[in-house]
C-alpha cells in the first residue's frame, strides 16, 4: 500500500504545470458560502470577481441562509457604560458544545459623554443598533462596519426629562425588517406622557433605510387606547415589531407590521393576566414567544403565524436550573436564542453575577459556561453572522 501511494503521488508530480481547473460558480456555491466572515473579508483580495461576489446582496443573502442553517448564533455582549474617551465596548461570543468562547471584542469610537445604559436592540440578519439617550449607532458585529444615525426627537426629549426627573424609564428601541420590500426600519414607540407630549397615548418615530434618507419621521398614528409597558424589549417576527401594552386589567400585545405601518392589538395572550413583571418576549425559531416566570418554572408560548395561536413550547425548572430561587431573584429574563442539540442559552442575572447558561430541555440538563460581574455581562443578544450593510 505504502509504494502504491507513492506511485501515484510520483506521476501525478510529474505532469509539468498541472492545474486544476474548478469552475466559479463551484467555488461560490461549495466553498465561498460555506466560510465564516473574517475569512471572506481576507478573500475579497484573491481578485476582482471575488470581491463583485463576495459584496453582491444575492451572495450575502445565500451566505446568510447558510449561516442560519448550519450553525448556532453568536452572542452579542454590551457592556452598559461606556470606556473612557467615549467608546461602546461589544464583545462577540461563540456558542460551542461545551463552552462559550470569545470570537471578537469591538470598541465603537460614539463620541458621547460617559453614558450609563448603554443598549443593543435584538438582531436582524446580522445588524443591530447600539444606542443611548445620547447616540444611536447601526452596526454588523461580524465585519465591524457602523453608521451613525441622526438624534431622534425622543433622545432630544428624554434628556431634558432625565435631567428633572431621574426615574423616568426609557423605552427600548425597536429593529427589524420589512419582509415584502426588504427595507430596515428602526421604530421607537413611547408613552407620550413621559415627555410631555400632548395628544396621543403613544408616540412613534420610524427611521428608514432608504436612498439618501437620514431623517426620523414623526407621521405613524398610534391607534391603541393603552400605554406601553417602557421595560419590556419589543421582538421582531415576520415582519412586525411587537410590544407589550397595559391594558388595565390585563397585559395584550400590540404588533406593528412594518410594511405598512399600522398597529393592532392581540388580546387573549397566554400571559395576560401575569404580573408585569414576570412576562417577557423574544424571538425564537423565527417565531414570536412570550414567556411567564412563575418562581419555579418559566412557561414559553410560540405564535403559530398561520392560525394566529399559541403553543406551549418550552417549561423550564428554574430550581434546578438557574440561581434564582437561592438567591434574591431581580426580574424575569427570556431565553437569548434556541441552539441546536436541544439547547437553550439562558441568562441568569438573579445575583452579582451574570451567568450564560445551556439548558437542554429535553434531557432538563444544564451547565453554566459563562460568568462574568453582571454590571460588565450587560445583555446578551444572538445573531448570525453577516456582510451585510446598511447605505
Amino acid at each position: 500500500m505504502p509504494k502504491r501511494k507513492r506511485g501515484v503521488y510520483e506521476t501525478i508530480s510529474s505532469i509539468p504545470n498541472m492545474l486544476v481547473n474548478i469552475p466559479h460558480d463551484v467555488v461560490v456555491d461549495q466553498i465561498l458560502e460555506k466560510l465564516p466572515v473574517k475569512s471572506l473579508l481576507r478573500f475579497r483580495a484573491v481578485s476582482k470577481q471575488w470581491r463583485t461576489e463576495i459584496e453582491s446582496p444575492r451572495f450575502q443573502e445565500r451566505h446568510l441562509r447558510h449561516q442560519q442553517k448550519s450553525r448556532d448564533p453568536s452572542i452579542l455582549i454590551c457592556h452598559p457604560r461606556l470606556e473612557k474617551r467615549g467608546k461602546a465596548s461589544l464583545r462577540s461570543l461563540s456558542v460551542g458544545a461545551t463552552l462559550v468562547s470569545e470570537e471578537n471584542h469591538i470598541r465603537y469610537p460614539v463620541a458621547s459623554k460617559r453614558e450609563i445604559n448603554v443598549r443593543t436592540t435584538r438582531s436582524c440578519d446580522g445588524l443591530a443598533c447600539l444606542y443611548s439617550s445620547t447616540f444611536i449607532y447601526v452596526i454588523n458585529p461580524a465585519t465591524r462596519w457602523h453608521r451613525k444615525l441622526p438624534e431622534a426627537r425622543f433622545q432630544t426629549l428624554a434628556q431634558v426629562t432625565y435631567n428633572r426627573f431621574n426615574r423616568f424609564r426609557r423605552p427600548f428601541l425597536g429593529f427589524g425588517k420589512d419582509n415584502i420590500t426588504g427595507m430596515y426600519k428602526i421604530v421607537w414607540l413611547y408613552n407620550s406622557h413621559c415627555v410631555y407630549l400632548d395628544g396621543q397615548i403613544n408616540t412613534c418615530e420610524v427611521f428608514s433605510f432608504e436612498n439618501n434618507n437620514n431623517t426620523w419621521r414623526h407621521d405613524v398614528i398610534v391607534s391603541c387606547p393603552y400605554p406601553i409597558l417602557h421595560d419590556k424589549v419589543p421582538a421582531h417576527a415576520h415582519g412586525f415589531l411587537y410590544w407589550f401594552i397595559d391594558a388595565v386589567t390585563e397585559a395584550q400585545v400590540l404588533s406593528f407590521h412594518l410594511h405598512t405601518e399600522t398597529f393592532a392589538v392581540m388580546a387573549k395572550i397566554p400571559v395576560a393576566y401575569a404580573p408585569h413583571h414576570r412576562i417577557t418576549m423574544c424571538t425564537l425559531n423565527d417565531r414570536l414567544c412570550l414567556s411567564e416566570d412563575k418562581g419555579d418554572t418559566q412557561t414559553i408560548w410560540s405564535l403559530n403565524q398561520d392560525n394566529v395561536t399559541w403553543d406551549k413550547t418550552y417549561s423550564i425548572n428554574l430550581r434546578s436550573t438557574l440561581n434564582c430561587i437561592e438567591e434574591k431573584y431581580l426580574y424575569s429574563m427570556p431565553p437569548v436564542a434556541s441552539l441546536f442539540d436541544n439547547r437553550l442559552l439562558l441568562y441568569d442575572c438573579s445575583d452579582d453575577e451574570g451567568k450564560l447558561v445551556l439548558y437542554n430541555f429535553r434531557l432538563n440538563s444544564y451547565g453554566k459556561f459563562f460568568t462574568e460581574p453582571r454590571y460588565y455581562l450587560g445583555s446578551a443578544v444572538p445573531y448570525f453572522q453577516s456582510l451585510f450593510t446598511l447605505r
